[in-house]
């Protein structure tokens, strides 16, 4: 009788691994992982397959750290679409560097490669007249303009702390995560309906009063 259990478990293990390969989202394929590990250490432990058991020993915990993983960083992207417009919650997945003041983060016409989160001091946006201070997100358009350049430069003001994420890797935790892509983009366009109501005089839509003629 365990000796039947121990074959289903194994078989179950390899179609459950096979379902793991055909997912095309991250967390399904996450879950999967760990059901087939588990399988897999009953079905190895019960026949000493001891190099089998000890991989899936290994595997299992770390899909178990990923999975929790992204499932955090789509709970916090929810969080953040019911609360002020703020990217910390993303630093965790992004590196730390650290400018002087006068630094040039980058310059308009730069080729952009990368996003950036403000976490200390504040960044100067010269040619779009706007100082943006912590928690706020920097360099994200040029992931979606035609030709991937920097529509304007960023000069810090002071000391500044930004967090780094090549847009190889945002691209990745986008496409891999569907929801997270989802709440990422409401995110996105509340900012850009701030910008726009920022320069209409705190009125998405209405344009700003004619300076007077000299």
């Amino acid at each position: 009788m365990l000796d039947t259990i121990a074959i289903i478990c194994g078989w179950a293990a390899a179609a459950v691994s096979a379902y793991a390969f055909w997912s095309k989202t991250m967390i399904p394929l996450r879950a999967a992982s760990i059901a087939a590990s588990a399988l897999a250490i009953v079905y190895a432990g019960w026949t000493r397959d001891w190099p089998i058991l000890a991989a899936n020993c290994a595997i299992l915990p770390l899909n178990l750290f990923r999975l929790n993983e992204m499932r955090r960083l789509i709970a916090d992207a929810r969080s953040a679409n019911r609360e002020e417009l703020n990217f910390d919650w993303l630093k965790p997945y992004m590196t730390a560097l650290d400018y002087d003041a006068g630094t040039a983060i980058f310059e308009k016409g730069d080729p952009a490669e990368a996003v950036f989160v403000i976490s200390e001091g504040q960044v100067n946006l010269p040619e779009l007249g706007v100082i943006i201070g912590p928690g706020s997100m920097l360099g994200e358009m040029g992931l979606f303009t035609a030709n991937h350049k920097r529509m304007s430069g960023a000069r810090c003001m002071g000391a500044v702390r930004a967090y780094r994420m090549p847009y190889s890797e945002f691209e990745q935790l986008y496409f891999q995560n569907p929801q997270f892509g989802l709440y990422l983009v409401r995110l996105m366009v509340r900012r850009l309906e701030s910008n726009l109501g920022r320069y209409s005089g705190g009125r998405v839509g209405t344009p700003p009063p004619a300076r007077p003629t000299l």
